[in-house]
């Protein structure tokens, strides 16, 4: 039997196609036929944008906290994603810290000079010009620990002692 090269195994026995061989996979050649999915119905897709937290990165392995040397960016200004945004002074070095969303540095949680540990939220960026005042207000419920707390029930009243 005569024999011709193939890429894939080497020696192929003539008149014979790779794609009639049988396959490594059980089934044989109908178990890489691709499948098709059909979707009963058309799927909705529907944009949400949200805001952001941007949190004190860890500059080193041995960074626990830093400290904020500058802003470059002001609240209520454009960012785009991969541009420097905030200065921050690590145990080793200053370095500015990059977005990596795009939309607007809608609040400073930590301003100039001020220190943050490692994973704490610096600033929030929103999407939208819209969504600033949201932001805003994540950054007030955050910076006063979360959700306010319930006014104290009012004292019991003193009961008069029976005759």
């Amino acid at each position: 039997m005569a024999m011709t090269a193939s890429a894939s195994t080497g020696l192929v026995p003539c008149g014979k196609s790779v794609s009639s061989r049988r396959s490594a996979f059980r089934g044989g050649t109908r178990a890489l036929a691709p499948s098709r999915a059909v979707r009963a119905t058309p799927r909705s897709v529907a944009a949400r944008a949200e805001v952001r937290e941007i949190f004190m990165p860890a500059l080193s392995s041995t960074m626990t906290e830093g400290k904020i040397v500058s802003w470059l960016k002001g609240e209520g200004e454009a960012i785009s994603k991969g541009e420097a945004v905030v200065v921050v002074e690590s145990d080793k070095a200053d370095m500015d810290v990059e977005t990596f969303h795009d939309g607007y540095l809608a609040v400073i949680a930590v301003a100039d000079g001020e220190m943050a540990t490692v994973g704490a939220p610096i600033c929030y960026v929103a999407e939208t010009e819209a969504e600033i005042e949201e932001a805003k207000a994540m950054a007030a419920a955050a910076s006063s620990g979360g959700a306010a707390a319930p006014p104290a029930p009012p004292a019991p009243e003193p009961v008069a002692a029976a005759p």
